[in-house]
C-alpha cells in the first residue's frame, strides 16, 4: 500500500508540476508573445494533462480510504499514462522549456523549431539556439544501402549562418555521429553537408558545448 502511494504522490508531484508550469505561463498576462503562444506543441494536450491529473487525485483519495479493499489504485493512473504517454512527456518538455521564461523578443523560430519531444535547451538570445530532442529519424545509408535508425542529439539555429543544423547518432553505433545542415521542416527536408571548414568547426563547437 505504501508503494502504491508513494508512486501515485510521485506522479502527482512530477505531472501536477509540469502542468502548473506550462499552463500557468501561458495564460498569465505575463505571456510576452501571443504568436510563440499559439505554438507551443503541448498546448492541444491540456485537456489529457487535466484529465490524468484529476485520475491520480481520485486515486490518491482512495488509496488514503480507512475502509480500503485490496485493489491496485494504480491500475487507471498506468493506463492513462501509456494510453498518452507522448502528450504528457510534451507537456513536461514544454514545461521546462528556455523559451516559457524568456523575456526577450525572439529572433529564432522557437517553437516552430520543434518536433514533438524537442524542446529549447539553451538560447544565447542572439546567435545560437539550441535545440533538445528525444526524436528518432530514420536515413538511407548509401554505403550500407539499407535504411538506418538515427537519434537526434541536438538541433541549432544559426543567425550568424543563417542555417539550422542537426546532430544524428547512429541508434546502435555511437562512433557513428553525422552534423548536416537542414533545408527545411525535419520530417521532409534534404540533409545537406557541411563544406566550410569554418563553420563545420564552429557548428561542432556548439554541438559539444550542448
Amino acid at each position: 500500500m505504501s508503494d502504491e502511494k508513494e508512486y501515485l504522490s510521485k506522479m502527482r508531484d512530477t505531472y501536477g508540476k509540469a502542468h502548473g508550469d506550462l499552463f500557468l505561463k501561458v495564460y498569465s498576462n505575463e505571456f510576452r508573445d501571443e504568436t510563440l503562444k499559439n505554438k507551443v506543441k503541448a498546448l492541444k494536450y491540456e485537456k489529457i494533462s487535466q484529465e490524468f491529473i484529476n485520475i491520480i487525485d481520485k486515486s490518491i483519495i482512495e488509496a488514503n480510504k480507512l475502509m480500503h479493499f485490496a485493489v491496485d489504485d494504480t491500475k487507471e493512473v498506468n493506463e492513462y499514462h501509456n494510453k498518452y504517454m507522448s502528450q504528457l512527456n510534451q507537456v513536461q518538455n514544454c514545461s521546462k522549456c528556455q523559451c516559457i521564461d524568456c523575456e526577450y523578443e525572439c529572433k529564432f523560430s522557437s517553437c516552430g523549431n520543434c518536433l514533438s519531444g524537442c524542446r529549447v535547451k539553451d538560447c544565447d538570445k542572439k546567435e545560437n539556439c539550441i535545440i533538445e530532442s528525444t526524436k528518432t529519424l530514420t536515413l538511407y545509408n548509401d554505403d550500407k544501402e539499407r535504411d538506418v535508425e538515427f537519434i537526434i542529439l541536438a538541433i541549432i539555429e544559426s543567425n550568424s549562418y543563417d542555417k539550422r543544423y542537426i546532430l544524428l547518432q547512429e541508434k546502435y553505433d555511437e562512433d557513428n555521429k553525422q552534423m548536416f545542415i537542414v533545408s527545411d521542416g525535419l520530417e521532409d527536408t534534404e540533409y545537406i553537408n557541411i563544406e566550410n571548414e569554418e563553420e563545420l568547426e564552429n557548428i561542432a563547437g556548439l554541438f559539444m558545448e550542448s
